[in-house]
């Protein structure tokens, strides 16, 4: 059964949240990464080549490895995407390029059970409701204990994010720093004026929205300097750059003069 309203709660009385991606869809890297002690793990199938089948291997290789908190990134906001991720048991879900709050509300009602949302249900059958072990729990629940997070990821959303943030439903909106540069075409210089006005810009909406305020690091912006500025929770390093600056740092290191 998910347990995202347990990282809900503690993000609400405080607790400060900090997280990994899991690229490479890989069980094995994903179990490493899980016995390092994050707070939660993040699936990425929005870039990553994963299936339901790999993000159910992926689950079982976090539960194996630590006590994480099991997310997933999908691909888009796709109800029937959606319904096939949340099916696997996944705690959160992350939704991204979610620009209004008629998207926001697709999102949530994608996530949900009726009459709460439109989810499709098969209790009976999937790995949330532990093949129908816990059935009565899975309906009793509705959805409600799967974690929302709304990505922000273009000027248009940090526009909406007044009306994006009065969805009942949506508990974290996640800043996508790229794409939010990408947007006014500063994705090649992200410490110009104009990408970090718009980012602090959206930083401040978020707050204001009473949401829950989630986003990536840069070089020039350290996950301890976000969550001094307010975010609650922080998606700090992944599987594949780890693998990837490890073995460039080897070859400097270790290769003869």
């Amino acid at each position: 059964m998910p347990t995202g309203d347990l990282i809900r709660n503690a993000m609400q009385g405080g607790a400060k949240q900090l997280g990994a991606w899991v690229n490479m869809e890989s069980p094995i890297a994903t179990e490493i990464m899980a016995g390092a002690g994050f707070d939660f793990i993040m699936i990425d199938q929005e870039h990553g080549p994963g299936d339901a089948l790999s993000a159910i291997t992926q689950l079982q290789a976090i539960r194996s490895g630590g006590t994480e908190t099991a997310m997933m990134r999908v691909r888009d906001n796709d109800t029937q995407f959606i319904k096939k991720a949340l099916d696997t048991g996944i705690d959160g879900i992350m939704v991204p390029l979610v620009e209004t709050a008629e998207a926001a509300s697709q999102v949530v009602a994608a996530c949900r059970l009726p009459p709460l949302g439109v989810r499709g249900i098969a209790p009976g059958n999937v790995r949330a409701a532990r093949y129908g072990y816990e059935k009565d729990a899975f309906i009793r629940n509705r959805g409600e204990d799967v974690l929302v997070l709304s990505q922000v990821e273009t000027e248009e959303t940090v526009g909406n994010l007044s009306d994006i943030g009065g969805v009942e439903g949506i508990d974290v909106l996640f800043i996508g720093r790229n794409d939010l540069s990408s947007s006014i075409d500063r994705l090649h210089d992200q410490t110009s004026a104009e990408a970090r006005d718009l980012l602090d810009e959206a930083e401040r909406r978020i707050r204001e929205s009473g949401r829950l305020l989630g986003g990536i690091p840069a070089p020039f912006d350290s996950p301890t300097a976000m969550f001094e500025r307010g975010y609650d929770m922080v998606l700090a390093v992944a599987d594949h750059a780890l693998l990837r600056d490890a073995a460039v740092a080897a070859v400097a290191s270790f290769r003869p003069a």
